[in-house]
């Protein structure tokens, strides 16, 4: 199994709740655990639920928010901020902000790093909070960096390859488990440069 291949399991695996560890992309014990516990469950969920494509749902209260949408967004930091430090350093930083905010957790629920580390921040199955007015059925994405850009700028001016590597690994572990119909950047939805390029032409670089 390749470590893309590796990556998309354990990112399946945090979107459902289960503890594969790092997502690094190597098959340890932890990530096999995970499997394990994850394909008790579903076998026990069979039962109950005949049809074996089920869609994430996002819960607020008791209202359940069907996953359809994935949101961009950037830290909107200097290339080197936190140099040497690990994104989960970086995750508790940008907790700490969202925290002043006023917010019940970081706003994401998941972040890339220049390297192309990958972070899980808020549970998939809890609402984030990266666009007033806009989070219900919508699993936010962090990028670290894009201070300075614009939203007409291009995906390689402020971020790297490893990003868009990660990036792309990340939205396909989602689709595979949730039906989603839309990619879409913050400055889409607010007068913001956020996530710092135009969502829809990096789509179609990747095409």
């Amino acid at each position: 199994m390749s470590k893309a291949d590796t990556i998309l399991i354990q990112t399946g695996l945090r979107g459902f709740g289960f503890a594969p560890g790092p997502v690094d992309g190597l098959p340890g014990p932890k990530t096999q655990a995970a499997a394990l516990a994850w394909l008790d469950a579903g076998m026990r969920a069979v039962a109950v639920a005949p049809d074996p494509v089920t869609s994430a749902v996002i819960l607020q209260g008791s209202a359940r928010h069907p996953v359809t949408e994935i949101a961009l967004h950037c830290s909107a930091t200097r290339p080197d901020w936190m140099a040497g430090q690990s994104l989960v350093a970086k995750r508790a930083e940008i907790r700490r902000w969202h925290l002043a905010n006023g917010w019940s957790d970081i706003g994401y629920h998941w972040l890339v790093d220049r390297n192309g580390t990958i972070s899980a921040g808020r549970a998939e199955t809890v609402i984030g909070a990266g666009i007033a007015g806009h989070n219900a059925g919508v699993i936010h994405i962090c990028l670290i960096g894009g201070h300075g850009s614009s939203e007409t700028d291009r995906f390689s001016q402020h971020f790297t390859s490893a990003q868009g590597i990660s990036l792309r690994q990340l939205m396909q572990g989602i689709g595979m488990r949730t039906r989603i119909t839309r990619i879409s950047g913050h400055n889409e939805y607010a007068a913001k440069a956020c996530p710092g390029f135009t969502v829809s032409h990096w789509l179609n670089e990747a095409a």
